[in-house]
């Protein structure tokens, strides 16, 4: 090694010793956590882990013996830390949360930062201090290794995909499941493109390095959120017996990802047709309604007059997007068309606040308080959408203006 290097090297140990004394330990659960001594969120960041924790094994029933099994935590003080910690160990930086995993699982570490603000005085605000898709992620990888060495692959894409969108609330005490995933569009177009889709026994039998994974991680989502959803029992028993399988008998399953790969596989093989289950797979997937492909069936629905589903389906478009204003907009639209006045106001009025285009929605505005006899309001929305876009409704302004009564 050239001496700068050394010096280096050095330094950097140096510095990590200095870090280390200075920094705290807590025991809790699962997890070893070592923290900053100026970080008062300590407990709350651990009750979050643990909660995820138990929302892992919700659905793989692992051996919960905590004895047996160890799950370091490094908690940073800061994103430049953090850089410096991880490029001392990979030779790079990562924008986001990490798992290191290494060959001795006693010594594998989820590495964290703390975000400005996260130093707060108030406990239940410490408790927000690591949040984003990349939590859930990291932690589940961390759980998944710490019993296995070499999961297959779609559990382990599909799954830490799947928990991009759980959360825990600190302040509720309430673990949030997964919502809409943008992983959703992606796997759809694959599986509509013959050259890119994958069947379940693709999925099944992928190892790494043999898909990309821009083609296998959208797909592997979407084969876990079918298992997990289906209510054919087939597929639920198989998802139980997965989980078993991949446990093993001891307390840590050391076999190659082939090995495991083919042991479940070859159990599915047994007791499931490829070609049902993809008609299965591909069934259940055509059900799942895009973002866009939902506020297109609202609107649909309301152009034909079926103005229930036209509010199911913009009611489920906005827990996705609540500020989408076309979405408000349509909802008005709806509740204008059932003469729900009151409500039509209301939707109209989020989508103005929300970016939508003005003369639009004061020109619904202006047809909403006409067809409620409040006159003067009915004016004024006219009156401002005219000025907004004088060549689409100066004229049909002025004429509905002229119809109100004196």
């Amino acid at each position: 090694m050239k001496r700068p290097l050394l010096k280096l090297a050095l330094l950097l140990c140096a510095v990590s010793a200095l870090n280390a004394q200075a920094d705290l330990t807590l025991v809790s659960g699962h997890y070893t956590i070592r923290f900053p001594a100026s970080f008062t969120g300590a407990e709350p960041a651990a009750e979050t882990f643990n909660a995820y924790w138990a929302a892992f094994n919700e659905f793989f029933r692992f051996n919960p013996d905590t004895g047996m099994h160890t799950n370091r935590v490094v908690i940073l003080e800061d994103k430049v830390a953090f850089d410096t910690y991880i490029t001392a160990r990979i030779g790079e930086k990562r924008s986001e949360y990490i798992f290191l995993k290494y060959p001795k699982p006693e010594l594998s570490e989820l590495v964290l930062y703390l975000v400005p603000g996260a130093m707060s005085d108030s406990p239940a605000l410490a408790g927000f201090a690591f949040t984003g898709p990349s939590l859930g992620r990291q932690l589940f990888l961390q759980y998944l290794y710490s019993y296995v060495s070499e999961p297959p692959l779609w559990i382990r894409d599909g799954f830490q995909a799947w928990f991009e969108k759980t959360y825990y609330d600190p302040v509720t005490k309430t673990f949030h499941a997964g919502g809409y995933s943008v992983w959703l569009d992606a796997a759809k177009n694959l599986r509509a493109d013959p050259g890119r889709a994958l069947g379940s026994y693709d999925i099944l039998s992928a190892v790494t390095g043999s898909r990309e994974s821009t083609q296998f991680y959208p797909q592997a989502w979407a084969f876990v959120s079918f298992l997990l959803n289906t209510e054919k029992m087939e597929y639920q028993r198989f998802l139980s017996e997965a989980f078993i399988l991949l446990e093993g008998d001891g307390p840590y399953n050391g076999e190659t990802q082939q090995e495991n790969t083919d042991l479940i596989k070859n159990r599915f093989a047994r007791f499931n047709d490829a070609g049902k289950t993809d008609t299965d797979f591909g069934l259940w997937l055509s059900g799942q309604f895009t973002f866009a492909e939902l506020i297109q069936a609202g609107v649909s629905a309301y152009n034909a007059g079926k103005y229930a589903d036209a509010k199911r389906y913009l009611a489920e478009a906005l827990d996705i997007s609540p500020a989408d204003p076309m979405i408000s907009y349509y909802s008005g639209l709806v509740s204008y068309a059932e003469k729900d006045w009151a409500s039509a106001a209301l939707w109209y009025g989020k989508a103005l606040r929300n970016g939508a285009d003005a003369s639009t929605v004061n020109w619904a505005l202006g047809l909403n308080a006409y067809a409620d006899k409040k006159y003067a309001a009915a004016r004024v929305y006219l009156e401002t959408a005219k000025a907004a876009n004088p060549a689409r409704y100066a004229e049909k302004a002025d004429k509905l203006i002229r119809s109100m009564p004196k």
